[in-house]
């Protein structure tokens, strides 16, 4: 039997890898939120935005998963008493649904005042602690790991549950209606079939292009001048606080014939200054909600969501290569 010679594990100090906690840590775990949905046993979540404005303060990361918002309150060392009032603050001003400290060590003090959270809080806000770490082999690159501290009284069990027994009736509605709009996407062009979980929700997100351009590409039920309606929408994120959402909107108005003659039809055009998205979007032709949304509704929408991308991404990719977009 041969015996393998094995590298020993070891760790590497945190801050030797990123120097910065706004400047290198926070926008390191936007681009790896993946990471932390992983870590949290969730899918993956959209980036909302990094030093996002709550009054007067800024919260470091906030995400998405579906509709619930996550806050993130990350930092160097030990937990303190600032960063924990801060994590809270953010949570209240957001209406978060899940809040996240993380550090590289937690304080007993600091442990049980996010367990006691947990304990008066209901099943709609939950608290975690994640303790970052960084480890290497010999010579080999630091990898990152993030090890849940603190959590929710069975978290793991009340995840597992949540895609079955504890999903309503009106949210199985929804999520039968994308299912069936997804694999008719997966049938038209690989480029959607990156996404692959059907949603409970109202919303439904069926393409990313969030490293390149900017834009998700979603189906969403809400009103139109009071009355229940389908949308097929852009919906426009590409950098913090809204500035560089409202660049990239302006820009894609000023080709709007452009836009709306590849599409084949006039768009809804929603610009909202100083916030973190703005909608590009197409309307079913009459007033619709999920009860009475059928296979035209489907067909309607699948359609309208090939058309707008392809609409939009010629134009999408010529003003992404301009200079003063960052990399």
């Amino acid at each position: 039997m041969t015996v393998h010679e094995l590298g020993v594990l070891e760790p590497v100090p945190v801050r030797g890898i990123w120097q910065h906690e706004a400047n290198d840590l926070t926008p390191w775990l936007a681009e790896s939120s993946h990471l932390l949905a992983e870590t949290l046993g969730m899918e993956d979540f959209e980036v909302e935005g990094t030093e996002v404005p709550v009054g007067g303060y800024k919260a470091d990361l906030v995400l998405r998963d579906g509709k619930s918002t996550v806050v993130v309150e990350n930092m160097f060392g030990s937990t303190d008493h600032d960063h924990i009032g801060k994590l809270i603050t953010y949570a209240a001003g957001l209406d978060a649904s899940y809040a996240v400290l993380l550090a590289e060590e937690f304080r007993p003090e600091h442990r049980s005042a996010l367990n006691w959270l947990n304990r008066i809080s209901t099943e709609d806000c939950s608290f975690f602690g994640l303790v970052l770490e960084a480890w290497r082999i010999g010579d080999s690159p630091p990898a990152p790991r993030f090890r849940v501290d603190v959590k929710p009284d069975d978290w793991s069990r009340a995840v597992r549950a949540s895609g079955a027994a504890h999903v309503s009736e009106r949210n199985a509605i929804y999520q039968n209606f994308w299912t069936k709009v997804m694999e008719d996407l997966h049938q038209v062009d690989k480029v959607w079939r990156r996404i692959k979980t059907p949603q409970a929700y109202h919303v439904m997100d069926f393409r990313r292009d969030y490293s390149t351009h900017g834009v998700a590409y979603l189906g969403a039920f809400s009103r139109h001048e009071s009355r229940p309606c389908l949308r097929a929408e852009a919906y426009l994120y590409a950098g913090d606080a809204g500035e560089w959402t409202s660049d990239l909107y302006r820009m894609l108005e000023s080709r709007r014939g452009e836009i709306e003659t590849a599409f084949g039809g006039k768009l809804d055009w929603l610009q909202r200054e100083n916030v973190r998205a703005s909608r590009i979007a197409a309307r079913f032709p009459e007033p619709l909600s999920i009860d009475d949304a059928d296979e035209d509704a489907r067909a309607w929408l699948v359609d309208a969501l090939v058309r707008l991308r392809r609409a939009m991404n010629p134009v999408l990719e010529e003003l992404w290569a301009m200079d003063e977009w960052p990399e």
